[in-house]
């Protein structure tokens, strides 16, 4: 089978993560383009993985029609690419979050109708988060109560970067990182959120919020406390899920990602994950889904409930204002 032709549109951060994910899969793909608005920031990652640099993503589609592309800008400009792209028929792994509004993400959605489309919920794929929810399902934890999730680090370049402009961003932490916390909420659940309670802060001089705390609560009944700060000096990446048979803790930052105790266990089972990290995993299942047709594991119809709620909870932050 002919490798998969991949190319990638923002050559930032996060599209690093990306590129190094499909250099692990070489044997199945070919990076074979690179685009950014700053040709330079192209050409450095081309020196690494390789692909023509472009400074103009829809010139590189249309130049080299690959088989897939990551689009990894900013959400303002995400939407006119995932348009070219469903144009000439190439699967799409769209970075989070899936746009700046809900509106933004149907048309995403509505344009890649009848394609691939994959958006980039990476925790998906975090190997301690798909045992825990091998746990859940085992019965093992009992009936799901509460799930804890907290992300936090302090954003040494806030107020430099995009990720703090609101008109390119669509907000702030809640919507750069929060998006994150209701995807494995819903994921560890398996359930949708009924309802949504936000707080929203600022202690940095910027025009968006750099704190944000939500309260959810899924159909079932299941509870949520999600928080995220970008001032916080002491970083942390934790979700506590408490059953009423027990308590798993997937834990970031720990040897053991995930540990867990049921009642009547005198000590925690802790558990150690060797396989390849999330954006690698991440990027063996879009290609996959190229390669055997299968749906996406994160769908357009993930990103669009995940959407609703981030919408849900800035409505409630500005009603309680």
């Amino acid at each position: 089978m002919a490798k998969i032709r991949v190319a990638v549109i923002g050559a930032g951060g996060i599209a690093g993560a990306h590129l190094r994910a499909y250099a692990a899969h070489a044997e199945r793909c070919e990076i074979v383009g690179i685009a950014d608005a700053l040709e330079s920031a192209a050409r450095e990652k081309a020196a690494t993985y390789g692909g023509a640099v472009f400074s103009d993503g829809e010139a590189m589609l249309d130049v080299l029609k690959p088989d897939a592309v990551s689009i990894c800008t900013p959400p303002k400009y995400r939407l006119p690419y995932v348009e070219a792209a469903a144009a000439l028929g190439i699967a799409v792994l769209c970075e989070k979050p899936p746009a700046r509004t809900l509106s933004e993400t149907q048309a995403i959605v509505d344009a890649m109708r009848g394609g691939l489309l994959q958006f980039a919920f990476c925790h998906r794929f975090h190997g301690p988060l798909q045992a825990a929810q091998d746990l859940i399902r085992s019965g093992k934890l009992g009936e799901l109560a509460q799930i804890e999730n907290r992300f936090a680090f302090r954003f040494a370049r806030a107020g430099l970067s995009w990720f703090t402009d609101a008109e390119v961003a669509g907000g702030g932490i809640l919507i750069d990182t929060l998006v994150h916390s209701i995807d494995i909420f819903r994921a560890l659940t398996g359930d949708e959120i009924a309802r949504t309670r936000a707080a929203l802060s600022s202690t940095l001089p910027i025009e968006v919020e750099d704190s944000a705390s939500l309260l959810v609560q899924s159909k079932g009944g299941v509870m949520g406390s999600l928080n995220c700060s970008w001032v916080t000096p002491v970083a942390e990446a934790i979700a506590r899920i408490h059953g009423s048979e027990g308590q798993a803790v997937i834990d970031y930052n720990a040897e053991a990602g995930l540990r867990y105790r049921l009642a009547g266990d005198e000590n925690w089972t802790a558990r150690r994950f060797d396989g390849p990290d999330r954006f690698v995993a991440q990027a063996d299942h879009f290609l996959r889904c190229i390669e055997t047709g299968q749906v996406p594991l994160v769908s357009g119809a993930d990103g669009l409930a995940v959407m609703r709620v981030i919408e849900s909870a800035y409505q409630s932050a500005r009603d309680q204002s």
